[in-house]
């Protein structure tokens, strides 16, 4: 099966066929110096002949309730085909590419690790959880976790907490970039095993990775990141808030430009000094 989508709903869609148990597979990723190939976004699933029928009457149900509130989903393009046996696991590998990100980051999976002289290279087995580099909120969520550990203030980031760790990237950067006391957190225990691997895998096995909700946490952090979608933004804004230390920094993604007023009125106490923008998406920098 496969869909040719506007690229803001991609995360949606290969969430909701994760859910489906179909994994999936991300076409137009972008080359290691960043730049976006000139393939369309499609994505692209394996789907058992038997389960096809029940599957796209589930998608079809799910884009028509998706496109009340996001229009892009009544545009959606799905094409099925009947395939001959293929080695999706070499499909997989190819669509998983080297990513240079910043000044001092490269996300590579295992069977593609570069030689990056001068750049901290982060190893992330991309398994089913997002955060491979290869998304716009998860390269600016990087951009701005160099951009706050490094020069002079980086000095002032003894802490740092990642909400929504997923594949862990954020949480090994930080500790890479030299974060002495890094929590990572998600709400979903499978994510869990995979950000553990990749946390030992990048050196940074010293990072707390837990369970739960950021409010249970009652502990305030030098540096907070948030990649997640903006409702869950705006639903946990007063415990993202209140788990920002004096002087402290709050950087959050996952959101599309018409999204971002709203999610920055959201945190009432902290202000936005910067926002950095990619395709749809925006990554909001908000401090004390």
């Amino acid at each position: 099966m496969r869909l040719e989508l506007a690229e803001h709903l991609v995360d949606a869609l290969a969430s909701f066929l994760s859910d489906e148990g179909i994994p999936a597979l991300v076409t137009g990723i972008r080359d290691l110096d960043g730049s976006a190939t000139a393939e369309p976004t499609t994505v692209e699933a394996h789907v058992p002949a038997e389960r096809a029928p029940a599957l796209l009457r589930a998608l079809e149900h799910w884009l028509a309730s998706l496109a009340q509130i996001e229009p892009a989903a009544g545009r959606v393009r799905i094409t099925a085909d009947t395939l001959p046996p293929l080695d999706w696991e070499a499909v997989f590998r190819r669509h998983h590419r080297p990513v240079a990100i910043g000044e001092r980051l490269v996300v590579a999976p295992p069977w593609d690790v570069p030689a990056a002289p001068g750049r901290e290279v982060l190893v992330i087995e991309p398994g089913m959880a997002f955060g491979t580099g290869q998304h716009e909120t998860t390269r600016t969520c990087l951009e701005e976790i160099e951009e706050a550990v490094s020069g002079a203030a980086g000095a002032a980031v003894r802490s740092a907490l990642d909400v929504g760790t997923g594949s862990g990237v954020l949480a090994a950067a930080l500790a890479r970039l030299g974060v002495p006391r890094v929590v990572a957190l998600d709400v979903d225990p499978a994510a869990l095993p995979l950000a553990r691997a990749n946390l030992v895998r990048n050196g940074a096995s010293d990072v707390a990775l837990l369970v739960g909700g950021v409010a249970a946490l009652r502990a305030r952090f030098d540096l907070v990141v948030a990649n997640l979608l903006a409702d869950a933004l705006v639903a946990e804004a007063d415990a993202l808030t209140a788990a920002v230390a004096p002087r402290g920094r709050l950087i959050v993604s996952g959101v599309l430009d018409a999204q971002a007023a709203p999610v920055a009125q959201a945190f009432t106490g902290l202000r936005v000094t910067a926002t950095r923008a990619a395709g749809p998406w925006r990554t909001l920098r908000l401090e004390r």
